[in-house]
């Protein structure tokens, strides 16, 4: 800005190209009385002093700013209340918090203007990192700013990029790599600029953004004086805007604003905005930093605005009658916005306050008054570079240049072929330079052309383009039918459908959870598949699933859709039992004992071994919650390995830690083996057994038994000496189970009786 100060700053919208634009492409110049440019709106930017345009100050000034002649201000984004200046610190590497953005401009958010519509934030380029070093921080900074503007309802901001306090556009005194050269400066601050436009776009897209000095500052050929010589103190700042240029995409605007205080007549300013416009990007004037594949585009994106200083610069004087000549013939020229910048007195106060003075705000209003009146409206300028490419067989992408800055919109006219009739096809709003036309044939010509309109009438109509759509393409697939989605545990489901095309590259099957879920694509096949299983489920459960085919064309329509419902996850399996500890009680007898470590088990298994090199058997089956039993019937002086596990209905537990034993030696002889083995009676939930009891020293009775002839032999009970009958109550209907018995005493065990089954009823 100004020598004394931080510098305000300007947004322009639209993509403007005027006569004098043109002429000067021709070879002649246009004069200002030619043109007809829209009128444009003036920003006051006054934070120079101790009164500052906060969003605290504005909103409490509110009733007096909407009195003075502007139609918006340049807010200066600093909380006095929380020591927080967003202003100063977004291009810095302190990361601004969303929170505190929001809560600094709160007083604007809900805030109703009748003439101050055209509201933006001031951010200044503080101390940024070297080109070449991590922007992360800054362009997330640029991109929370942007947010927070657009939700408090401002236009944009304005970037004040002169260097108050550091040299971070100068090469190579400002620069931190002194082995890189100018021109690897210069990609290097357009990519950092490109990705700056961008993060605010993504956030903002309709984001004005007005860069106080634009790309001449950088230039060493303007022409003097009507462009001071800024360039040598200053070769990174046009690129940088170059790569906003380049960033900028939709609605947003990327504005020159246009710091040239010393310019007064209407000639100045007609030569200025044309050599900024056309001229400097031109692949005449071969500008190094401006990439000849942005130049054609370049009249067409940029937005030309003006600054005016209320104090005398470079030579020239000023007053009020000066000023208001000099701010009528910036607002003529300027696409969509000049702005006024005072270092005298203020004009966010009243006069009787210490502000601006009635001559000086009289000044100003006849400025914008005389800007008015000279604004005529009249057709716009035709568009050029009509462009029709085929995007596919049905629809052609048209482009062109906006060469106009008054258009209400654009009328696209189509024939069929070179002789067929034009008839009107499309109509686009103003500052619209692309659309498709869609619904067309296959290999077919068509022929285009367009007309910028507006209430004045129409222009004259661009060039012609010729395009001619592809042959359409091969069909899409059938739909899928049949689809059917079976569960199959308590995390997947299995799904099948009927294949209805045989063109198919593939199938999608989306997923949603629960009636109300929202659709996401879960799984892909390759063509001719008919069933996949979808796995990683949640129990207990309701999806939905419905599929389409794929190909190179397209997608079929969805299959329907099918429900399923996934059963509740089983129980965990039982902790492992510890601290089995197995001791030889006779010469046939081991009594066994463990820590019972889970409350969720349905029986304990008991497997053993003869010696190491033994094979594991299960010898022993217990209910729940038993921690004791003897194993019975074993050989003398020999010893066995033991090992068990806890079982529930989800499937075992690891096996415990191995326990031995070795019985002691045998002390008389064994008892004779029962014989007879019979069934004695039959009855619901219960089997009765009997034997003959065949010796006179057996100290008791073992009872075995296993389910069906596969099964695995398990003690069921344990008879006293002289009992020679056993009830089983724990049998189940329909089941067939196997019973054997053996004498036992001190010595050991006898051998088997017969087997007997028996199915119960």
């Amino acid at each position: 800005m100004a020598s004394t100060s931080a510098d305000p700053q300007h947004q322009a919208r639209g993509k403007v190209v005027l006569l004098g634009a043109l002429l000067v492409i021709l070879g002649t110049t246009a004069s200002p009385a030619a043109q007809t440019a829209p009128r444009s709106s003036l920003l006051y930017c006054g934070w120079f002093g101790n009164t500052t345009p906060t969003p605290a100050f504005v909103a409490a000034n509110k009733a007096f700013l909407e009195t003075q002649p502007f139609n918006g201000l340049v807010v200066y984004l600093r909380n006095d209340a929380a020591g927080f200046n967003a202003s100063t610190k977004t291009t810095t590497t302190t990361p601004l918090s969303a929170s505190d953005l929001a809560t600094l401009l709160a007083p604007l958010r809900n805030t109703t203007f009748t003439t101050l519509r055209e509201n933006f934030g001031l951010i200044q380029g503080t101390t940024p990192p070297d080109f070449f070093d991590d922007w992360t921080i800054p362009v997330a900074n640029f991109a929370a700013v942007a947010r927070a503007l657009k939700d408090a309802g401002l236009k944009g901001i304005v970037f004040d990029n002169e260097q108050y306090f550091s040299p971070w556009g100068n090469f190579p005194s400002g620069c931190k790599y002194v082995a890189r050269t100018l021109a690897e400066y210069q990609a290097q601050a357009r990519l950092r600029g490109r990705q700056v436009m961008e993060a605010m776009i993504a956030q903002f897209p309709e984001i004005a953004v007005i860069t106080l000095h634009g790309p001449y500052v950088s230039e060493p050929r303007v022409p003097t004086p009507l462009f001071p010589v800024w360039y040598t103190d200053n070769e990174l700042f046009g690129p940088f805007f170059t790569g906003m240029m380049e960033g900028q995409s939709g609605a947003a605007l990327n504005i020159d604003g246009g710091e040239l205080y010393h310019l007064r007549t209407a000639d100045e300013f007609n030569r200025s905005y044309t050599w900024r416009k056309t001229t400097m990007p031109s692949d005449a004037f071969n500008c190094a930093f401006i990439p000849p594949a942005l130049r054609p585009a370049w009249p067409g994106k940029s937005s030309i605005c003006f600054g005016v200083y209320d104090r005398p610069f470079g030579g020239a004087d000023m007053n009020p009658l000066i000023a208001r000549t000099t701010i009528a013939n910036a607002l003529k020229q300027a696409d969509r916005y000049a702005w006024f910048y005072a270092e005298g007195a203020t004009f966010l106060k009243p006069a009787s306050a210490g502000g601006a003075s009635a001559t000086w705000v009289d000044a100003v209003r006849q400025a914008v008054n005389d800007a008015a009146a000279y604004s005529v409206p009249t057709a716009p300028a035709a568009p050029s570079h009509f462009a029709a490419t085929a995007t596919s067989s049905s629809a052609v992408d048209l482009s062109w240049w906006d060469m106009s800055g008054d258009e209400t919109g654009f009328e696209i006219e189509r024939k069929t072929g070179t002789t067929g009739a034009w008839s009107r096809v499309l109509t686009t709003g103003a500052n619209v330079s692309t659309i498709d036309d869609i619904g067309l044939a296959g290999s077919t010509t068509y022929v285009y052309r367009a007309r910028a309109v507006n209430a004045s009438g129409a222009s004259a109509y661009s060039n012609e383009a010729t395009v001619a759509t592809p042959a359409p393409p091969a069909p899409v697939p059938g739909t899928p039918t049949h689809l059917v989605a079976t569960a199959t545990s308590s995390s997947a489901v299995d799904l099948t459908w009927w294949d209805m095309s045989n063109n198919e590259t593939s199938f999608e099957i989306e997923r949603k959870t629960g009636t109300a879920g929202t659709w996401s694509r879960v799984l892909t096949t390759g063509a001719n598949v008919s069933t996949i299983d979808d796995i990683g489920l949640a129990g207990s459960t309701t999806y939905v699933y419905r599929a389409r085919a794929v190909n190179a064309s397209g997608a079929s329509a969805y299959s329907n859709e099918a429900t399923v419902a996934t059963p509740a996850p089983p129980a965990p399996v039982p902790g492992t039992p510890t601290h089995l500890v197995a001791t030889a009680t006779s010469s046939s007898a081991v009594d066994l004992t463990w820590w019972d470590m889970s409350n969720n088990e349905s029986s304990f298994e008991i497997e053993r071994k003869t010696g190491t090199a033994g094979a594991w058997s299960r010898v022993l089956t217990t209910g729940a919650n038993v921690s004791t039993i003897e194993d019975i019937g074993l050989s003398a002086s020999t010893t066995y390995f033991y090992r068990m596990r806890a079982v529930n209905s989800s499937g075992p537990s690891t096996y415990s830690a191995e326990a031995s034993a070795t019985t002691k030696a045998p002390a008389g002889p064994v008892p004779a083996a029962p014989t007879h083995l019979s069934i004695r009676s039959l009855a619901v939930g219960r089997i009765s057994v009997t034997w003959w009891d065949m010796s006179n020293n057996e100290t008791g009775f073992q009872v075995d038994r296993k389910t069906g002839s596969g099964g695995v032999w398990s003690v069921i009970a344990t008879k006293g000496a002289n009992i020679s009958i056993h009830d089983d109550t724990t049998v189940v209907s329909g089941r067939t189970y196997y019973y054997r018995v053996r004498s036992v005493n001190g010595n050991g065990g006898s051998a088997w009786s017969n087997e007997i089954s028996a199915t119960a009823p």
